[in-house]
């Protein structure tokens, strides 16, 4: 048994934090009065790890009207988050807004995909799959 392999597996970052659900926004800027919608993702949720917001982020965020409610950092994403996305963590009905996605290596050198979510002007009103079926 090689010593590189024990002390690699020590270095694996664990994300059990919570998890989230990734929502696809789509708006319908049709009409007078446009549809806030977003749809779920068909997969499996993703779990996170919870970061620090720094105090000088979150001063930054306020002078722009914005408030971060949290950051997190999970596997590193390769399918398209964005902005264009919305979240729902543990299973809550609650809504947070992907504001950034940032692609960094974590302390032991693994690629992350860190999100900071700030709360959503309004709700967004969820879609279903059945919605659209006749």
């Amino acid at each position: 048994m090689r010593r590189t392999n024990i002390l690699e597996a020590r270095r694996v970052t664990s994300y059990n934090d919570g998890y989230i659900e990734i929502y696809d926004i789509e708006d319908q800027a049709s009409g007078d009065f446009p549809e806030r919608q977003i749809r779920k993702r068909d997969m499996a949720p993703v779990w996170f790890r919870q970061l620090a917001v720094y105090d000088r982020t979150r001063i930054t965020f306020e002078q722009a009207d914005k408030v971060i409610t949290r950051k997190v950092a999970i596997p590193q994403w390769w399918d398209g988050i964005s902005s264009g996305c919305v979240v729902k963590l543990n299973g809550t009905g609650a809504q947070e807004k992907v504001f950034n996605v940032a692609q960094v290596y974590n302390r032991a050198g693994l690629p992350e995909t860190e999100l900071t979510l700030i709360n959503p002007e309004m709700p967004y009103e969820e879609v279903k799959d059945d919605d659209h079926k006749n």
